[in-house]
């Protein structure tokens, strides 16, 4: 199986693709309409995944990064969001950990209204989706969701399992690029 018909098993058909021509890295984008609810769109880097990335001293990963959005979010900027976070991830040659807070640049802030990129294991997916074994090191997917200043600070102060409890009892609503601020 390979890592699209994987993310197809649980996602559904891709919808569309993007290539970014001009990157050093051979990156697509691609999209999933519906899911994981009517309504929403997910997207998924493709390409990350061929360069292996130090998680520790030890161990080695492959990621790709998922992003779930209101359908009606224009997918273009989107598109230039993900690939440009894909290849500031793969700049640095380390891989993304749990709870980690990527700031955003200047331009993408202003282009998606946050502050930075929260990373994470995608709960609103089967936890078959998480990892894809057909590949060596196993690819994880990273969910990446967009968040404010003062949570990014929240973040650092409190630790990332504080941030994902608040999440839990504020019952955000993670795929509006509208939402208030949790803090």
């Amino acid at each position: 199986m390979t890592i699209v018909e994987h993310a197809e098993k649980y996602l559904g058909r891709v919808e569309q693709g993007w290539k970014d021509n001009d990157s050093d890295v051979d990156l697509q984008i691609v999209s999933f309409k519906d899911s994981p609810s009517e309504t929403v769109t997910t997207f998924l880097s493709l390409g990350m995944s061929n360069q292996i990335l130090d998680l520790s001293e030890n161990k080695k990963v492959r990621q790709e990064i998922v992003f779930s959005v209101y359908s009606e979010i224009i997918s273009g900027m989107v598109v230039s969001f993900l690939i440009s976070l894909s290849e500031a991830i793969l700049g640095r040659g380390k891989a993304v950990l749990r709870g980690e807070v990527i700031p955003l640049s200047a331009e993408l802030e202003e282009r998606i209204g946050f502050n930075a990129a929260y990373c994470t294991i995608p709960v609103f997916f089967d936890d078959g989706f998480c990892t894809y074994d057909g590949s060596s090191p196993s690819t994880v997917m990273v969910w990446v969701i967009p968040i404010y200043q003062s949570e990014a600070e929240y973040i650092e102060a409190n630790g990332w399992e504080s941030f994902e409890d608040l999440l839990e009892k504020k019952d955000p609503d993670l795929c509006s690029l509208k939402r208030d601020p949790v803090i």
